[in-house]
């Protein structure tokens, strides 16, 4: 049977990866920012702020920024793993009495960053392969 090869040239997904790419990244850093300013600026609980939290909240987000930087698939896939953390949590807040307009914040950016990753795993791992197999096809003619 013959693999499927996406629509589209190698070309368009690649423009449509790009595009994605730069809103997950704007994404990325709302969701970063947001880390900082919920243990910074708007906290809704009643603990001081302290550097150890802000560790806790933002490293994870940090240590995929290499991966993010070369534009590697897998390690999208693994933030959009963790970003499922961050969403949990968001929504926790959100149901909480005590909820304020910032956790709206934190629950939209931890969906645009898992969406705007998942299209854009998508749509780059279709231009690789539509591109291998436009490679294939020269090769072989």
């Amino acid at each position: 049977m013959k693999p499927s090869t996406p629509k589209g040239s190698p070309e368009s997904l690649r423009a449509r990866a790009v595009l994605v790419k730069r809103a997950l990244w704007i994404s990325w850093g709302v969701m970063l920012a947001a880390a900082t300013l919920g243990t910074w600026v708007w906290r809704q609980d009643l603990r001081e702020p302290s550097v150890t939290i802000w560790l806790f909240k933002s490293l994870p987000l940090l240590a995929f920024l290499p991966g993010l930087w070369r534009g590697n698939d897998r390690s999208c896939a693994w933030l959009c793993f963790v970003v499922l953390m961050y969403f949990m949590v968001a929504v926790t807040d959100l149901m909480s009495p005590y909820a304020i307009w910032f956790n709206w914040i934190e629950m939209l950016s931890s969906v645009s960053v898992f969406v705007f990753g998942m299209l854009f795993i998508r749509w780059q791992s279709q231009a690789n392969r539509a591109q291998a197999a436009q490679q294939n096809q020269e090769d072989a003619g």
